[in-house]
């Protein structure tokens, strides 16, 4: 989105993020615990004095800082996920502002920041380049075990950034996204066993594009689930190659929740002008406009894209293919062994097959969506429940981020139980 390309060009630390090679670090010892506050006062001078290979142990407590990471392979942790907070007081801007390559920060919780609960941005300086690819990229990320609520504009943002990891961490009260994943080519992003909740949009992925995989996690009660993207606002459109497997995605449709800014309401997974994208055996229920849509956002339209062995139930509309008006085949979009009631058009799985030749003509029926209801202030939202935390948090070794994160075995990937 427009707004969040401007809030990482402004409120982060403008330093061009370049890949680099652990052998290239010379300046001072690794491997030290960094505690806070028995070493130093504060998150940030913790940081400050960190060098690559060090653990930031962060004890319990409330801290009201902004903190800006600069310095590669630096590991931030807290005791405790649920007692170390980073609280902005609904006044600071971002969490925690990373520019630097292989950083980790889990196990601890960061709400009312006015902009970003944690944020890594690989834009720098550079008029010339085009952010997002080559080596003008942040380059590696890990956010585990983290809670992000009630920010102004996202819980867990990567922007311009590659070879990242968001797992097993909870955002919640966004009133843009809970994840966010942004102008990015490849990416090589895998976000799983997160909980995204009561966010305008549970996953949002601008121009988001190759080795993107968003699998084995909830979205619910969100406006809206699960939307890859192609948009215009940010660089390296159209969106291209994101998998969507293995996700429970149910009842995005709670009001008492941020307006997406659009003002969209009630869709499971929607794929906006996207290409090449897969949707695999994800369980969509309960969603009074859609469950699965391939939509055009424009200027784009949806092409190419595989919606596969997916299981829909309590949908207004099941499966959804919803080109521009003046698109009247099938683009290379298909759908195969789903299990579901109603389609648009109908008999979808004929009218566009993944085998064999597509309908000579379908009607594409008008879809009336529901109209958004008004939205809360995400400031005056409850806090979610506590979320475990990490086991041997005070005593495990930092762990170096990965030259590229683990991809899943999607032949392992199955529909998840209902709730």
């Amino acid at each position: 989105m427009k707004i969040g390309f401007i809030i990482a060009l402004v409120f982060v630390a403008a330093t061009a993020a370049c890949g680099s090679d652990p052998a290239d670090d010379v300046n001072g010892p690794t491997g030290r615990i960094v505690a806070v506050p028995a070493d130093q006062p504060s998150i940030q001078a913790a940081v400050d004095d960190a060098n690559p290979g060090d653990l930031v142990l962060i004890s319990p407590g409330t801290y009201a800082e902004q903190v800006t990471i600069t310095t590669p392979r630096i590991t931030v942790r807290g005791i405790d996920r649920n007692t170390v907070v980073l609280d902005g007081g609904d006044r600071l801007g971002n969490g925690f502002a990373v520019s630097a390559d292989g950083v980790t920060i889990e196990n601890l919780t960061v709400r009312a920041y006015t902009f970003n609960g944690i944020i890594f941005n690989g834009v720098g300086t550079d008029p010339d380049a085009t952010y997002g690819t080559g080596n003008d990229v942040l380059d590696g990320y890990r956010v585990n075990a983290v809670t992000a609520y009630n920010n102004g504009l996202y819980g867990i943002y990567a922007f311009s950034a590659r070879n990242g990891e968001i797992a097993n961490s909870l955002t919640s009260g966004h009133p843009d996204s809970g994840i966010y994943v942004g102008q990015c080519q490849p990416c090589n992003v895998v976000i799983h066993g997160v909980i995204s909740e009561r966010n305008a949009i549970g996953y949002y992925g601008t121009n988001a594009s190759g080795g993107v995989y968003v699998v084995n996690s909830t979205f619910r009660h969100n406006r809206l689930g699960i939307t890859p993207n192609s948009q215009k606002m940010e660089l390296l459109a159209p969106q291209v190659q994101t998998v969507i497997a293995g996700n429970l995605v149910v009842d995005n449709d709670d009001p008492d929740t941020p307006e997406v800014p659009r003002g969209f309401f009630g869709g499971g997974i929607v794929v906006g002008g996207g290409t090449e994208d897969i949707v695999l055996r994800n369980r969509v229920e309960g969603h009074p406009a859609y469950g699965i849509g391939l939509v055009s956002l424009n200027p784009f339209e949806p092409e190419n894209n595989r919606v596969e062995g997916n299981v829909l139930a309590d949908n207004n509309i099941d499966l959804l293919y919803g080109p521009g008006a003046e698109v009247t085949d099938p683009a290379g979009n298909c759908f195969v062994d789903n299990t579901f009631i109603s389609s648009a058009p109908e008999a979808i799985e004929a009218a566009l097959p993944c085998e064999g030749e597509p309908a000579v003509e379908y009607p594409l029926a008008s879809v009336t969506l529901p109209t958004a209801p008004p939205g809360v202030d995400y400031r005056t939202m409850s806090a979610p429940d506590p979320q475990p935390s990490m086991p041997d948090a005070a005593t495990a070794p930092a762990v170096a981020v990965p030259a590229q994160p683990v991809f899943p075995d999607l032949d392992t990937i199955t529909v998840p139980p209902a709730q």
